[in-house]
């Protein structure tokens, strides 16, 4: 990570790598997904996702269809994300498989 990344500014997150394990890449998702395109079109998706309603024991019930995942972990998907504590901190974890430069 570079030293001159500091918390409070917005920086940009490039993928350079995919990894392999499960712990990484849901660390970049719950990351990325606070990119505001990524918030934009997750917000699109899910009032476009239909709900099904029907009795269940007398009740009505809403079937939701699953969540879309829109966050991309392959190399060359890039990010504009908040630079807070937790982000960077986050982000130190992830730096064999990431680029990040100031946005």
């Amino acid at each position: 990570m570079t030293a001159e990344i500091e918390p409070g500014q917005w920086i940009s997150v490039k993928v350079t790598a995919e990894p392999e394990a499960a712990a990484p890449i849901k660390t970049m998702v719950r990351l990325f997904e606070r990119d505001q395109a990524m918030k934009a079109e997750r917000k699109r998706l899910a009032r476009s996702r239909p709900v099904r309603t029907h009795r269940r024991g007398g009740r009505p019930w809403a079937d939701r269809a699953p969540r879309v995942r829109v966050v991309k972990t392959t190399p060359g998907a890039v990010y504009r994300i908040f630079a807070s504590v937790d982000v960077l901190r986050e982000l130190a974890s992830l730096d064999r498989y990431v680029e990040i430069t100031p946005a």
